[in-house]
């Protein structure tokens, strides 16, 4: 089950609930965009995912049978799609791509590190 305050944050980063202090990728996305708030956002916004992660399919997700959870909500799962929206619009494929996979990898449920998971994906890509 995911905290309340793990969905403010993700609805934060999607411009969703106002944010207090931390940059948001919807900050990061206003032209004109800042690479170096760019990144950070971004990097914020993949370790939310593993925190996420952990929440819906528990402490160690590879090992876990039981637990993981069946749905997501769709406040949820709208504003994931909606940073991934507002950095392709920014021109920031990569990170669009960093996004998505890490979300993926939470709804796959059998991931234990997103960020680990996508730095593999990335290395495979480049193969």
């Amino acid at each position: 089950m995911s905290t309340d305050s793990t969905v403010r944050r993700l609805h934060q980063h999607a411009g969703l609930e106002p944010a207090t202090g931390a940059l948001t990728v919807s900050a990061a996305t206003v032209e004109p965009v800042d690479a170096r708030g760019l990144t950070e956002a971004v990097s914020d916004f993949l370790a939310l995912l593993d925190v996420l992660n952990h929440e819906l399919n528990g402490a160690e997700p590879s090992a876990a049978i039981s637990g993981k959870a069946e749905t997501v909500s769709r406040g949820m799962a709208y504003a994931v799609a909606e940073v991934a929206r507002m950095l392709r619009e920014a021109d920031a494929d990569r990170e669009a791509w960093q996004v998505e996979t890490g979300w993926l990898a939470v709804l796959a449920g059998d991931v234990d590190d997103v960020r680990q998971h996508i730095t593999e994906e990335e290395t495979a890509r480049r193969r």
